[in-house]
């Protein structure tokens, strides 16, 4: 019952959010309500693949892939969490690092909420509505963007400037994240194959 009432303040007071949040510092920690909040996005994503109106979809249902809209939905989020952790480490920061996932998953509430409007709203709505939609579309993600940033500053006690400049240094962190895994994950994928192409090599000359 707390947590839904801390979903529904996120919407309306968010800052309240964050200092009860950095109230329960130190109580026994609570992982159920991010994972519901970060299944019931997935649940969501899903349904505005397989609900949203054929010609107002972004991703038709055929060309869907659900491993790639979940890493779409997650990676961007996780990546976040993990490099502005980071890099208020290094910042004089204030929060802990489930603190920082916890709010993260608070702050998807308005694309849990309103997606759903949005995709049944897209049912009624014509080929000529797209830019409307994509608007809306728009409008639902930046809001869950700002409450990322404003948990950043309220969170952490920084000043605007300061929350900038961590903003700027979170997303240069993130971009490296993204670089170093898609980097090891190729070595990887070389490293595989040789190993497969020398195996095969060693049976052929066997035989």
């Amino acid at each position: 019952m707390k947590s839904l009432k801390l979903c529904l303040m996120t919407l309306y007071h968010p800052v309240v959010v964050t200092e009860y949040i950095k109230k329960q510092r130190g109580e026994k920690r609570s992982w159920t309500t991010i994972a519901v909040l970060l299944l019931l996005a997935l649940a969501v994503r899903i349904l505005s693949i397989y609900g949203t109106h054929y010609p107002l979809a972004a991703v038709t249902v055929r060309k869907a892939n659900l491993l790639l809209e979940c890493g779409k939905l997650f990676v961007p989020v996780l990546t976040w969490v993990l490099a502005s952790y980071m890099m208020t480490t290094i910042l004089d920061g204030e929060t802990l690092f489930y603190e920082t996932l916890l709010f993260s998953s608070y702050a998807l509430v308005p694309y849990i909420v309103f997606t759903p409007i949005l995709t049944l709203a897209s049912r009624i709505m014509e080929n000529s509505q797209i830019g409307l939609f994509t608007a809306l579309e728009i409008i639902i993600l930046g809001w869950v963007v700002l409450l990322m940033i404003l948990a950043l500053k309220e969170m952490n006690g920084y000043s605007m400037g300061k929350t900038v400049l961590l903003i700027g240094l979170s997303l240069f962190t993130m971009v490296m994240i993204w670089a170093m895994v898609i980097l090891l994950f190729t070595i990887s994928s070389q490293f595989v194959g040789m190993v497969r192409e020398m195996y095969f090599e060693i049976i052929y000359r066997i035989d």
